[in-house]
């Protein structure tokens, strides 16, 4: 059976897009630590990403292409029904299956919420037998990935003296005599990085009888980060249970409880010249990380104009704890009405609660010279009924439907508090006395929203052969415009299994064939409320009787209101071919489709001022998306003793923007300054036919060569100094000689499984990859001056063939770093899962039903001509991690190579 919203079909009436997973297809030999990291290479359509290294932190899946520009592309998930408002935490190992919503057909039933794909995540349940009690567990070690080549000290003093003695100075070299006798070569990646650890158990019991069913699990996991002093702990506990009241009446229940504690990083927006990992990669290795008494060293040199801050100690004297409790719940009544009449009310809530706690002493601080600490707290619950219908009814021998209808509300609140300080009199009692600070801030925030949903479905099935399935939804929504407040989703699907007609039934090549085509209307309301909305803010002058005015609440004076704002709507057509051959030893599916995304929403700016307001959240684009998906899978070999299967699927994915509400165009993103006093530019534009994901920047040509003038640079004097393409051929270079330079969204992904078993042994090579997608490595800006490999390739004097820039740096007045050069090829092919096992044969013990061994490695080999530590990477301080800024690497986190030994025995 394949889940889909609100029920379950078998998988040969699927009408729609559906991928459907089962756990061991996800986690075989596995430490994966999320049910996103699960989905990673193993469906076509779905692009599974880790934004950041860092332990705990989430992943990006991407379904089909990028839907919006400002809200978010993640999708709805779906945990036993319930729809988590607040994203998925769950352990892995409570997983049974994952089913996957790809079409606008399949979506449809979740409205709104659908337009980026549905997860639905279905939780291991009790079944009918023997109780079991089973322990999973695995531990294991974890390194960086990749490695970026660094100058040794020698060697980036030299080429630091030489771009000295190229830009105005006072004649004199930065590094004295004295600087370059020092006897330090620290490798500061190798200082802040370490092998971390990670460890897993699962402990489980399960079963039932006639009547009644039961699961619970305790899971502990701890993951520590590769820099140090960060890690991510988990505890979870889960119960499952229904039981049967007489024969026409079933109650369920679903409840899950996780603590999560985190030693963090300081990553916050903005703030990258504080981040640990800046620091990090920053420092001169002619320092010194230790004295010889083990204390941290502050190596100086002549021209220091304040104290070196030793990077190791951004990782270790600051204090970032976080800590969180999330609960949430369901329970579920379904009653036999009649005997094809069942009616179900479900019920839950979703309740998180997470705070943290900093405190940076003076020499780590985001102030760069004050103690300062931090409290905060956030608070996000969720309460969801929803009361169903489902009516089936066989018509004849070969006609049968179904029908569903159904209602739900659901409420979501958001509370937020925090206070922050600077300058105390004492770094005792870290961040447990702000009231103590000299300078304090406070501030709170709430919001509420509700979705009130009507909606049905029906199916039709002629003679197994001819299916047809309808689904209209109508969703009403507290915060889009007063004028628009509803919505209506309505989509149609229908299947043909062409290897029930005649003139294949016979066939022995072909063992099944079906065709499909779909088409349905879905939205995304995935953004903040009141932003329909006239919005206030403290400090505003506000005049009562004409003549005087105070400061107090007042009009924010920045967002219009907007009482036409809508969800933004995608219309999906989808052909779909599901096929077996030689009696399903070979199998797969192929997709076609092809959308547009009507309605985007963006933050647009006003051209007239005389409105009083900057800017207005409004609809005002088209994004076109078109694909193919393609899955195989086969049994090679299916022997009594050894059985060899493969899988493997591809897909892409174009998207073009289609249309915009005006011809100029809009800035999507801007990059902070990358060091010094360097400014900010912009890097992300919206466009009509461009892409979404497109880099926009200066076409970089060289370096002005000793004797050399560049007519389109005509202040350009200086030997060495960065040249940029004239694209419009006007003879300047200026800004409208940015074109798009690069596309964050790769041309194609995939992944490839074997999985072998021979007796009591297994083993399995999974394969994962993305190709043609592009990073904007910009961490590379500020190393590659003077301490990476690359920055030995600059122009000098001394190294006159040098194609990279010796004096400005790309940082001249007629162009900017935001160029080719820092835009790299983003393609990889990863060995992402190999695992070696072995089931012990247990026949001879009544006491012990399974007992298994497994050795594994993840991430072992990347093959990538990506200069930076990891081409999947993508973090940016921008202060936004929307979609819109996929594709930078912005001294975002490392992924890791992963080793662990684990074991599983069931009782």
């Amino acid at each position: 059976m394949v889940v889909i919203g609100y029920g379950a079909v078998r998988k040969q009436d699927l009408t729609g897009a559906v991928v459907s997973l089962k756990a061991d297809d996800m986690t075989t030999g596995a430490a994966v630590t999320s049910a996103a990291s699960m989905l990673q290479g193993r469906a076509a359509g779905v692009e599974v990403s880790a934004n950041d290294g860092e332990p705990g932190q989430g992943m990006n899946i991407l379904i089909r292409g990028t839907t919006s520009i400002s809200n978010s592309n993640q999708p709805l998930y779906v945990v036993d029904g319930f729809p988590l408002a607040a994203g998925v935490s769950i352990s892995p190992e409570d997983i049974e299956s994952i089913d996957i919503l790809k079409d606008a057909s399949a979506s449809a039933i979740y409205g709104s919420r659908g337009s980026s794909g549905v997860v639905l995540i279905t939780t291991k349940k009790g079944k009918t037998g023997k109780t079991e009690i089973s322990l999973d567990g695995y531990t294991g070690l974890q390194s960086i990935t990749g490695t970026v080549d660094y100058l040794d000290w020698k060697d980036n003093a030299r080429i630091v003296n030489e771009q000295y003695a190229q830009g105005p100075n006072d004649g004199q070299p930065w590094y004295n005599a004295a600087d370059l006798a020092l006897n330090n070569n620290t490798n500061w990646i190798d200082a802040t990085t370490r092998d971390a650890k990670i460890n897993n158990f699962t402990l489980r019991a399960s079963g039932g009888d006639n009547l009644s069913h039961f699961s619970m699990s305790a899971n502990y996991f701890l993951q520590e980060g590769l820099f140090l002093n960060s890690q991510f702990e988990r505890t979870s506990v889960r119960l499952n249970t229904d039981r049967k009241f007489g024969e026409k009446t079933k109650v369920g229940m679903n409840i899950y409880v996780s603590r999560i504690s985190s030693d963090a990083l300081d990553k916050r927006p903005g703030s990258r010249t504080t981040s640990p990992l800046y620091a990090s990669l920053g420092a001169s290795p002619g320092r010194a990380a230790y004295n010889a008494d083990g204390t941290l060293a502050s190596t100086s040199f002549s021209r220091d104009t304040r104290p070196f801050v030793n990077p190791i100690g951004h990782f270790t004297e600051r204090t970032n704890d976080y800590s969180e409790w999330r609960t949430y719940s369901n329970i579920f009544v379904d009653h036999n009405i009649l005997d094809n009449l069942v009616a179900r009310v479900n019920a839950g809530f979703d309740n998180t609660s997470g705070n943290s706690a900093e405190f940076q002493p003076a020499p780590y601080s985001i102030l760069s010279t004050d103690d300062y600490a931090l409290i905060s707290e956030n608070k996000s619950t969720s309460y969801l009924i929803e009361g169903t219908l489902n009516y089936s009814m066989d018509i004849s021998d070969k006609q049968s439907f179904s029908v569903l209808a159904g209602a739900s509300t659901q409420y979501d609140q958001f509370t937020s508090f925090r206070a922050d300080g600077s300058v105390f009199p004492t770094d005792k009692t870290l961040y447990n006395n702000i009231g103590s600070a000299k300078n304090q801030t406070i501030g709170s925030f709430k919001s509420d929203e509700r979705i009130i949903s009507f909606f049905g479905r029906a199916n039709y099935n002629f003679g197994e052969k001819y299916l047809i399935s309808a689904t209209l939804r109508a969703d009403g929504a507290s915060k889009f415009g007063k004028n628009n407040k509803w919505g209506s989703f309505p989509s149609v699907s229908a299947a043909w299994r062409i290897t029930e007609e005649d003139f294949l039934s016979a066939s022995n090549v072909i063992s099944d064939l079906k065709a499909r085509v779909s088409y349905g209307v879905t939205g995304n309301n995935n953004f903040s409320p009141y932003t329909s909305l006239e919005r206030v803010g403290t400090g505003k002058t506000i005049t009562f009787d004409g003549n005087s005015s105070s400061v107090g609440l007042g009009t924010s004076g920045e967002f219009a209101p907007n009482p036409d704002l809508k969800w933004e709507t995608t219309k999906m057509l989808n052909f779909g071919l599901d096929f077996g051959l030689f009696s399903n030893k070979l199998f797969g599916s192929l997709e076609i489709y092809s959308s547009n995304t009507e309605d985007l929403i963006i933050d647009k700016p006003i051209s007239s001022p005389s409105t009083g307001f900057s800017i207005i959240r409004s609809n005002v684009g088209t994004i076109h998306n078109k694909g193919v998906e393609l899955t195989l899978g086969g049994r090679v070999v299916n022997s009594s003793s050894f059985k060899w299967s493969v899988s493997a699927n591809f897909s892409t994915n174009d998207n073009e923007i289609t249309e915009l509400d005006g011809e100029n165009p809009i800035v999507l993103a801007i990059a902070r300054q990358p060091y010094g006093e360097i400014g900010e530019h912009a890097y992300r534009q919206l466009i009509t036919g461009g892409r979404m994901g497109d880099f926009f920047g200066y076409t970089y040509r060289g370096v002005l060569q000793p004797g050399e003038t560049y007519t389109p640079q005509p202040n350009t004097v200086a030997a060495g100094s960065a040249l940029y393409e004239d694209i419009n051929e006007d003879g300047i270079i200026d800004n409208k000689d940015r074109s798009v330079i690069g596309n964050a969204n790769p041309d194609f992904i995939w992944g490839f499984n074997n999985h072998l078993e021979f007796k009591g042994f297994y083993f399995d090579l999974f394969w994962q990859g993305i190709v043609g997608n592009d990073v904007f490595n910009f961490k590379a800006i500020a190393a590659d001056q003077t301490l990476s490999v690359r920055a030995a390739d600059r122009y000098s004097p001394s190294n006159p063939k040098g194609t990279r820039p010796g004096v400005d740096y790309f940082a001249n007045e007629y162009g900017s770093y935001v160029n080719t050069e820092f835009i790299e090829d983003g393609s990889y092919v990863r060995l992402k899962n190999i695992a070696l096992g072995y089931n012990f044969n247990l026949d001879q013990l009544k006491w012990i039903s399974n007992l298994h061994l497994y050795i594994q490695g993840q991430n072992l080999l990347t093959i990538t001509d990506y200069t930076g530590f990891d081409p999947e990477s993508s973090f940016n301080y921008s202060g936004s991690q929307s979609s819109v800024n996929r594709g930078v690497d912005d001294y975002g986190f490392p992924n890791y190579k992963t080793y662990t030994a684990g074991l599983k025995v069931t009782f």
